[in-house]
């Protein structure tokens, strides 16, 4: 039990240590990985750098403390997307529901072909786009996302990346329970 209790610590030790390698210098991420994944004792991390061990410790603080930063913000920047979300949706439905209710008279953006969008579609997307037989965003959005789970070949690459998609032409609203079915 021990075993396999490190294995499931080691394999979430490199998730998050890949994770932040954007937001860490390449310095920390070397002691970092020395430490976490090669399995190194402080001492022979210092003598490694030329560091003291109170310095390799401070190191590794700061690291930890900068990566619970970076993690608070997208917290925030998620909760911030609801709350806009539910500000967007009560807009509409103050104003008649212009906004849930798409036909092409009212959005014209319905009408966009998909593979006129700026956004950098997979090949993989094309065709489940084609297989779907859906060539606007207004065919697109007819489909409720709960279907989306139900068809055969969408899986999670082809969900995030239509995730992506609709984030990226800020078209939300056009789907009913978006937030909630990007989260699960």
């Amino acid at each position: 039990m021990k075993q396999f209790d490190d294995r499931i610590i080691d394999r979430t030790n490199k998730f998050y240590l890949e994770m932040s390698r954007k937001v860490l210098t390449v310095r920390e991420y070397e002691i970092m990985h020395k430490l976490l994944i090669e399995k190194k004792t402080s001492n022979e991390v210092s003598e490694l750098y030329g560091l003291t061990n109170e310095r390799i410790r401070q190191i590794y603080q700061d690291t930890f403390r900068k990566v619970k930063n970076v993690t608070g913000v997208l917290d925030d920047i998620d909760h911030y997307k609801k709350v806009l979300t539910e500000l967007k949706k009560k807009c509409s439905e103050a104003e008649g529901g212009i906004m849930g209710k798409h036909d092409n008279a009212t959005v014209p953006d319905l009408e966009k072909l998909l593979n006129e969008c700026n956004f950098p579609f997979s090949k993989r997307m094309y065709s489940f786009f084609e297989l779907l037989e859906v060539n606007t965003i207004g065919e697109l959005s007819v489909i409720t996302l709960k279907e989306f789970n139900c068809l055969r070949g969408f899986k999670s690459q082809l969900k995030k990346e239509l995730i992506a998609f609709i984030e990226f032409e800020n078209i939300e609203n056009l789907f009913d329970g978006f937030q909630e079915w990007k989260d699960n």
